[in-house]
């Protein structure tokens, strides 16, 4: 997980490539140094995108290295970002005999297999509604309009939450230090329409989230073929090293229940 600062992360790309603020500050098309000074030091507000795919290429950053960079600054992937990693992902994940799907760092899903939308229950229209809307999963447990089945997660079986105290828990975890980017706030005030949300939200810390980060265990529990059935997964979380604003997350079975009914659909 990236946890430095952006203008922290440009200053150590910058000396990492033996560059200094001058020549860096010239190939950018600035006349001094102290914008980039200012913006290494976190001096000055977060740069915009165009200026920071600016300095990017001043820095001559591989793929990895800008991935990084956005990261640290809380960009959010563009559509030809992400329409580029759903091409190198999709196929993983349409492959997969268990639930799977791409998300970014702010929780938004882009990408899903058939199999996720039925083992949550989901609206049979959503893989439809992930590629245009990019639903945020935090909403999940909230909405009756999309999470049909209950789930409850944790690091084991024997240590199990309701999803929504769990999912908030995670949430905070992950994103603590987004607070202030105005995606972290405008998700929160629409999600303050739900009542369950504004109850739960004030009242659940990270440390709620006591956990492995990249490890859950899933219990979920709804109709299926007209029976109640209840499954459980391993769910693991794979970071796109390339562009750690992606993870994959994959499903599989912690039964053999759950194992077989999965295999036969």
């Amino acid at each position: 997980m990236v946890t430095a600062t952006l203008g922290g992360l440009i200053k150590d790309y910058r000396i990492k490539k033996r560059l200094s603020q001058f020549e860096v500050s010239l190939r950018i098309g600035w006349k001094d140094t102290s914008r980039l000074s200012k913006i290494e030091q976190g001096r000055v507000g977060k740069p915009t995108r165009e200026t920071i795919e600016k300095i990017i290429k001043a820095l001559e950053l591989n793929d990895q290295e800008k991935g990084q960079l956005l990261y640290a600054g809380s960009y959010l992937p563009t559509d030809d970002e992400i329409e580029r990693i759903i091409k190198r992902v999709k196929n993983k994940i349409d492959r997969w005999h268990y639930p799977a799907y791409l998300l970014d760092f702010s929780w938004r899903m882009l990408y899903t297999n058939d199999i996720t939308t039925y083992v949550f229950i989901l609206p049979k229209k959503w893989k439809i509604t992930v590629k245009k809307l990019k639903p945020n999963i935090l909403e999940a447990p909230f909405s009756k309009d999309i999470l049909k089945a209950t789930i409850e997660k944790g690091d084991d079986k024997s240590n199990l939450k309701p999803f929504a105290v769990s999912h908030i828990a995670t949430f905070k975890t992950l994103n603590d230090r987004f607070q202030n980017e105005s995606w972290y706030k405008k998700l929160i005030q629409s999600l303050m329409r739900y009542e369950e949300f504004r109850k739960l939200w004030p009242t659940i810390e990270p440390s709620a989230y006591d956990k492995f980060l990249r490890y859950e265990y899933k219990k979920i529990t709804g109709i299926y073929d007209g029976k109640t059935r209840t499954l459980r997964f391993h769910t693991f979380v794979v970071n796109i090293i390339s562009d750690p604003r992606f993870d994959l997350i994959f499903y599989t079975p912690a039964d053999r229940k759950t194992d077989e009914y999965c295999v036969g659909l």
